[in-house]
């Protein structure tokens, strides 16, 4: 699946102890029939939406994922984790445990299913939850939606190339629209725009939204950040 980065674990480093449980991972070409059984766990997924920051690792309250190389646009797929109360922490790859960049409680609910997206720089990072969708996509249509995760961007409408009306609107950071359906297709081309406004902020490669899947499109990166440092607005997109 072009343009779409996934970020995989090896099994060893998924024995986390009391914190986590088994990490199984889950592909995109999975079905909805596909998706755990959750009675007494959450679903946690977690994204490196930092633009201009290094390679990243995360823990869930004392048990770090151990990943040196979870990089900008990285997704660490589905894992199980306890429900209730966590604190999720934010490490630069290889740092002490003494040392995060950066600590937030969350909580999760079982059965139920998250993207954690960790953004802005060292100095306002923040890790925003946001619920997932496991209902199925129709027979020849995929779910979608959009997020905002750039912090110089106070709302957002995303467009697909060569349609005059946005299919997500006004989407402000750390925020995303509600999951909708739409058409499978082979390379589609998403645009960014500031709400309301003409101007092109970002267009991403070609994708196909491949039937029966969960997408979410997402912008990182700043309004005012530069090609040449990597944290120029851009969108990236993961399947569920």
């Amino acid at each position: 699946m072009n343009a779409i980065k996934f970020f995989k674990f090896n099994y060893r480093n998924s024995l986390l102890g009391a914190g986590l449980l088994t990490l199984v991972l889950v592909s995109c070409s999975k079905s909805n029939d596909d998706y755990y059984d959750l009675p007494d766990a959450a679903a946690v997924g977690v994204v490196h939406a930092s633009a201009g920051l290094p390679a990243l690792d995360v823990a869930l309250d004392n048990n770090r994922l151990g990943v040196s190389y979870f990089n900008y646009t990285d997704r660490i797929e589905y894992f199980r984790a306890y429900t209730g109360n966590r604190e999720i922490k934010v490490y630069n790859a290889g740092a002490a445990s003494a040392n995060p960049l950066f600590s937030k409680g969350l909580s999760f609910d079982a059965g139920k299913y998250y993207t954690v997206f960790i953004v802005d720089t060292a100095a306002k990072m923040d890790a925003v939850s946001l619920g997932d969708s496991t209902r199925s996509a129709g027979q020849d249509s995929v779910r979608i939606r959009f997020a905002n995760m750039s912090p110089d961007a106070s709302g957002l409408d995303l467009y697909v190339k060569g349609e005059a009306n946005p299919i997500a609107t006004n989407i402000t950071y750390k925020k995303a629209g509600n999951f909708f359906s739409y058409k499978a297709t082979f390379n589609i081309v998403f645009e960014l725009r500031p709400t309301g406004q003409n101007t092109l902020l970002a267009t991403m490669e070609p994708i196909n939204l491949m039937r029966g899947n969960i997408y979410t499109i997402w912008s990182g990166g700043y309004r005012a950040g530069s090609q040449a440092t990597g944290t120029r607005i851009k969108l990236d997109a993961f399947a569920h």
